[in-house]
């Protein structure tokens, strides 16, 4: 009979201390990257003579939570249903477009797909800027400026990725499955409905969290396409504090105005971050 015994000495020692040292490094970095979150939520809740003063406060003397009541007042509750209608919206049509086209590129054999993958991905290597007036001009044609399908549609259209993502996503599943739907009877759209969109939760949750980050935080197009305030989007209307054209506010209160809409991408992160991770680890290109 042979006896392990558990390695000990100066090797383990360095080991440990190696273990330890990339742990702190990960702490380090993480605290770095939190600071300025936590000043932004932080100088959300001081007063105006205190976000000002010298040397700055890490945290608030006095909470001032009214600063929030006025930065919701600044924003209007048009403005936020209007980012929350501009980024589901965006999010819904893309969905129901690369879904059936990611499944269709990876199961359905048919000829050319691969000459039609390459043409869907490179639109993906066009800066967005060159595709900027060509847009403007077919949606005024179309007459869909200062509307809500003018803000969404164009923006919709641009599923490169997300295709890409939901081909990948099925190609990794066993062929069985799909053969199995078909023997059952199965047309390609239940096997797609019944069979493949339950198994693919994780890719789904990536997208979306994507989707929805990239939508919310989209300035240009929701800007040039519907400049009124009837379609006015968190983005439009944060960015004059950024220019400082309002003078009278106190910066705690922008700084509030921020963190209202900072928090919807944080809670759906939050809830969709294990689905999240799984998705990017198991859509990972072949």
């Amino acid at each position: 009979m042979t006896t392990i015994t558990a390695r000990s000495g100066p090797g383990r020692r360095r080991v440990n201390l190696s273990a330890a040292g990339r742990y702190a490094v990960i702490v380090l970095c993480g605290l770095i990257m939190a600071l300025p979150l936590f000043y932004l939520l932080s100088a959300s809740l001081m007063s105006q003579h205190d976000i000002r003063s010298y040397p700055p406060h890490l945290l608030p003397p006095n909470v001032v939570w009214h600063n929030y009541v006025e930065a919701y007042h600044f924003l209007t509750a048009r403005v936020i249903l209007n980012s929350f209608v501009f980024s589901f919206g965006i999010l819904l049509v893309q969905l129901v477009i690369t879904i059936p086209a990611g499944f269709a590129l990876a199961k359905i054999p048919f000829r050319w797909s691969g000459a039609i993958l390459a043409v869907i991905v490179v639109p993906m290597f066009i800066p967005s800027n060159m595709t900027l007036i060509p847009l403007y001009v077919v949606t005024h044609q179309l007459g869909l400026v200062d509307s809500y399908a003018g803000m969404i549609l164009p923006i919709a259209g641009q599923t490169a990725f997300a295709t890409l993502l939901f081909r990948q996503f099925f190609s990794s599943l066993p062929p069985g499955l799909i053969d199995a739907a078909q023997l059952d009877g199965a047309g390609w759209t239940r096997t797609l409905v019944s069979v493949a969109l339950p198994l693919a939760k994780p890719a789904l949750a990536a997208y979306c969290s994507i989707s929805f980050l990239t939508a919310w935080n989209t300035y240009i197009w929701p800007q040039v396409i519907a400049p009124d305030h009837q379609h006015a989007v968190m983005t439009v209307a944060l960015a004059p504090l950024a220019a400082g054209q309002y003078t009278l506010m106190s910066p705690s209160v922008g700084m509030a105005a921020a963190v209202i809409s900072m928090l919807p991408v944080l809670v759906i992160f939050i809830v969709f971050q294990r689905w999240y991770i799984n998705g990017v680890v198991g859509t990972g290109l072949e």
